[in-house]
């Protein structure tokens, strides 16, 4: 991941994040990013304290396959 700030740059609070393939410096939603900005591994991707961008999600998750076998289903699926 990587942080997109607002007017104050760096020096300001994170605006939000997105996800980047490996050392791109565009997110997957095609905004251009910093090379200077923060960066946060994938799996921190909602748990920030700032937002983190809902259109690289979109893509992220429906670029990973969900594989039900590798979960617990007690998690997920209520028993019928």
């Amino acid at each position: 991941m990587r942080a997109e700030y607002g007017d104050q740059g760096r020096s300001g609070p994170v605006k939000q994040w997105h996800l980047v393939q490996n050392d791109k410096l565009v997110g997957l939603c095609g905004r251009d990013l910093a090379e200077d900005s923060a960066t946060m591994e994938s799996t921190e991707w909602g748990r920030t304290g700032e937002r983190c961008c809902r259109s690289c999600g979109v893509i992220w998750f429906q670029s990973v396959p969900f594989l039900a076998d590798e979960h617990d289903r007690s998690t997920y699926l209520k028993s019928r």
